[in-house]
């Protein structure tokens, strides 16, 4: 997932996200556990999303908005 596409998105959309990411995570450590074969990639590829969405979150909640700001500069 892209930062600029997280950006994009609603707040209830992304907690919704960070929900979804962390249950598949969580799904997918276990399976390791249980000897079954596991896409080791796939855990960090979540791991990575949800920390881009918590950037994306206090950058929010802090009033910082990078590429909506450079993307309007380039509009014009």
């Amino acid at each position: 997932m892209r930062p600029r596409d997280i950006r994009r998105r609603e707040v209830s959309d992304l907690s919704q996200e960070l929900v979804r990411l962390r249950e598949e995570m969580f799904h997918q450590r276990f399976r390791g556990q249980s000897e079954e074969k596991v896409d080791r990639g796939l855990v960090r590829k979540h791991r990575r999303d949800i920390a881009r969405i918590h950037t994306v979150l206090r950058e929010r909640s802090l009033g910082i908005n990078k590429d909506l700001e450079a993307e309007a500069g380039r509009g014009k």
